[in-house]
């Protein structure tokens, strides 16, 4: 059957491929000479364009640790011919030394560099002379040059009688510093550890004061205590203790 229209008018054939074949006919051939046409396309054009090039990238976000670009020293006290105080089966310089690896992981952990004047059972007795004025000096050396921002030396408290107990933080007297770093690390301490109502206090202690950067001393409580020293005895009391310093640390560095 021939098909009907006029094809002179530019008008689609009329056959029997129906409404479907006219639609896509339109869609095809005649719509993309319309004014209205091209001025969609292009519109879509360029909101695709703006939406591209304008709109904010979303960058996986990265976590800004809070101690990034600082350096710590960490001096677990005594070490090698001095093993400091004992009590009940417990030896000072093993005590503050395991404390000493668990506060050095949680500097580590929020960005720290962490400098250990020791690692293990040691002594800096280099050259002849006074032992203990000797090995102070020597640790003193090495937290200087390596530019520590902050000290931390840890010891554990001994007396006669058994009755003392309580962890306290000491800082050298007329350092502001040493005072503030020394009342944060006090404050986490009795609301962490629950079993000390100390307060810090000043003193006169060889290595804070030749030091250059804030620092304290951390006792971290009678040996000759034995419900203490059954605590300091454990890793989880240890750790325990360890994170109290860190926070107040960390307290240290963010006060107003």
């Amino acid at each position: 059957m021939p098909a009907r229209g006029n094809p002179q008018r530019g008008g689609p054939p009329q056959s029997r491929r129906g409404w479907c074949f006219d639609i896509k006919y339109f869609i095809v051939v005649k719509l993309p000479h319309k004014p209205v046409f091209l001025l969609l396309v292009l519109s879509i054009a360029a909101l695709l364009f703006y939406w591209h090039y304008k709109t904010p990238r979303l960058v996986p976000a990265q976590a800004v640790l809070p101690l990034t670009g600082l350096v710590f020293a960490i001096d677990p006290g005594h070490g090698g011919y001095d093993p400091g105080a004992k009590g009940y089966g417990l030896v000072e310089k093993d005590v503050v030394l395991e404390i000493g690896f668990f506060l050095r992981d949680y500097l580590q952990q929020g960005g720290a560099r962490v400098i250990m004047t020791r690692d293990r059972d040691k002594d800096f007795l280099a050259a002849a002379g006074p032992k203990k004025r000797l090995d102070m000096s020597n640790r003193l050396r090495i937290v200087e040059e390596e530019g520590a921002d902050l000290l931390v030396s840890i010891h554990a408290n001994y007396i006669s009688s058994s009755r003392w107990q309580g962890s306290q933080v000491f800082y050298q007297e007329g350092s502001s510093g040493g005072k503030a770093l020394a009342e944060c690390i006090q404050a986490e301490l009795t609301r962490v550890l629950k079993n000390t109502n100390r307060q810090a206090k000043s003193g006169n202690f060889f290595m804070l004061r030749e030091s250059s950067m804030p620092g304290v001393v951390v006792e971290v409580g009678f040996i000759s205590n034995p419900q203490e020293a059954e605590l300091l005895g454990k890793p989880k009391y240890q750790m325990k203790m360890a994170w109290a310093i860190y926070l107040g640390i960390i307290a240290f560095l963010t006060a107003p």
